[in-house]
C-alpha cells in the first residue's frame, strides 16, 4: 500500500517537492512510511503524522490502511516546518517553545497549520492538550495568532499517535507549518452537537475530570438527564455526549456555533465523576448536556460548504483545500448510513486540490482567537493572488 501510494505520487509529481504532508494509518509502520518516502524524495522535508482515516474527493476510509498526502513544489505555496518534541515535559510549555520559534521568523498575521501528536500514555490512557498546546503558542503573540490544524492519531480507539518529524518518527511532538506572507487561510466550522439540557454550574473540577455539577456528583446530574447509564462498568460512554461552554452571552438565544464542546470520554462510577477530552473548563463556568445530531451533521455540510467555497471575481485563488474531521464524525461512530465526510468533498465547488483526515481534536478561530474542537469538522482554504 505504500509503495503504491508513493508510485502514484512520483508519477503525479516528478519534480522534488520542498515539503510533503503525509498523513498515515494506524495500520502503517510509521518508519516503513518515512523510509518508502524518502527514497523518492531524498531532498523533501516529510513532515505529517499518524490519522485515523483519510478523506479525499473519491470518498473516504478508517480502515487504517490509507496514506494521504499533499506535495508542496512552488516557493510561493510552501510552508516553512517548525517543530518540537518536548509534549511528554508539557503541553504549556511545548507550546511557548513553538510559538517563539515561528515569532522570530515570521508575521502575526502569517497563517499556520498546526499539528501534534494526540497520545501522552497508553496504560493509563492520557491525552495530550490542545488547550494548553494553544495557550502556550498563542502566549508568545502579543496581538494573539491564529491556527488551524488538529491532533494525530491512529486510530478511532485512540490507540496510539505518532509524527514526522526531521526524518524521524516521534512521538510527543507538535509541529507549526507557516505559510509565506502571501498566503491566506480561511475556515468554516461544521458542527453536531444541540444543548438538551438547562445551564449547570461546574462546581469542582480537576483537571478534565468534573466531580460536581451544581454540587451533586456529574455521573448522576448526567444520567438524570439521559434516564439511563451514561456508561459500561469499565467506564466507557455507551453513547456520545459532550458538554458544552456557551461563548458570548448566556442568556440570549444561541445556536450550536455559539458553543465550545468537550466530549465526555470517561466516566468514574465510585466517584461520581466525568472526564472530558480537554482540561480546559473551570470551577464557576456555566455548561449544558449537548447531545450528538447526526441529521444537523449531514445537513451543516451540505448546506454550508459549497456556500462558503464558491470563488467569486477577483477574490484570492486556492490552491488547497484541507478537510481536519473529528473520527467520531465518521458513520462508525455516529451512526450515520452515509459518511459526513463525503458529502463536504461533494459539494466542493472546483478542483482545488483536497485532502481530509480524521483528528483527534480540531483547531480553528472562534471568537477572536483559536480554539481546541470536539466534535466538528474543520475546512481550511488556503489562497494567493487577489
Amino acid at each position: 500500500m505504500t509503495l503504491s501510494c508513493c508510485e502514484q505520487l512520483r508519477r503525479a509529481t516528478p519534480a522534488c517537492p520542498s515539503v510533503l504532508l503525509v498523513f498515515g494509518g494506524g495500520k502503517h509502520a510509521p518508519d516503513v512510511i518515512l523510509e518508502t518516502i524518502a527514497d523518492l524524495y531524498p531532498q523533501s522535508s516529510i513532515v505529517g503524522g499518524a490519522c485515523a482515516g483519510i478523506i479525499v474527493a473519491e470518498g473516504s476510509s478508517c480502515s487504517g490502511s490509507e496514506i494521504g498526502m499533499v506535495a508542496f513544489i512552488a516557493p510561493e505555496f510552501a510552508p516553512v516546518v517548525h517543530c518540537v518534541d518536548l509534549l511528554a515535559h508539557g503541553d504549556l510549555e511545548a507550546g511557548r517553545r513553538l510559538g517563539r520559534l515561528v515569532r522570530d521568523r515570521h508575521a502575526a498575521d502569517a497563517a499556520v497549520l498546526l499539528l501534534y501528536d494526540s497520545v501522552l500514555s497508553f496504560q493509563p490512557r492520557r491525552l495530550h492538550s490542545a488547550g494548553l498546546l494553544l495557550q502556550g503558542f498563542q502566549a508568545e503573540w502579543p496581538g494573539g495568532m491564529t491556527a488551524m490544524g488538529g491532533g494525530l492519531l491512529t486510530d478511532l480507539n485512540l490507540t496510539d499517535g505518532w509524527v514526522f518529524l526531521d526524518g524521524k518518527v516521534k512521538r510527543h511532538a507538535a509541529l507549526a507549518l507557516v505559510f509565506p506572507e502571501s498566503v491566506t487561510a480561511d475556515a468554516i466550522i461544521l458542527r453536531a452537537a444541540r444543548p438538551i439540557s438547562s445551564f449547570m454550574t461546574v462546581t469542582r473540577i480537576e483537571g478534565a475530570e468534573i466531580f460536581t455539577l451544581d454540587g451533586r456528583r456529574a455521573l448522576d446530574v448526567v444520567e438524570d438527564h439521559l434516564d439511563a447509564p451514561l456508561t459500561d462498568t469499565a467506564g466507557h460512554p455507551h453513547r456520545i455526549m459532550t458538554l458544552g461552554l456557551k461563548l458570548g452571552e448566556q442568556w440570549e438565544n444561541g445556536t450550536p456555533d455559539d458553543y465550545v464542546n468537550r466530549l465526555i470520554v470517561t466516566a468514574d462510577r465510585a466517584r461520581g465523576s466525568i472526564t472530558l477530552f480537554e482540561p480546559d473548563f473551570y470551577e464557576g463556568a456555566l455548561v449544558q448536556l449537548m447531545q450528538n445530531d447526526p441529521a444537523m451533521m449531514l445537513d451543516m455540510a451540505r448546506e454550508r460548504v459549497a456556500a462558503a467555497t464558491t470563488r467569486r471575481d477577483g477574490e484570492r485563488q486556492p490552491f488547497l483545500r484541507l478537510y481536519v474531521d473529528c473520527a467520531g464524525r465518521a458513520s462508525a461512530m455516529s451512526g450515520t448510513l452515509v459518511e459526513e465526510a463525503d458529502i463536504v468533498a461533494a459539494a466542493l465547488p472546483d478542483d482545488t486540490p483536497f485532502l481530509g483526515f480524521y483528528s483527534g481534536v480540531e483547531i480553528a478561530p472562534l471568537c477572536g482567537r483559536s480554539r481546541p474542537l470536539d466534535w466538528t469538522g474543520v475546512l481550511a482554504t488556503y489562497s494567493v493572488g487577489g
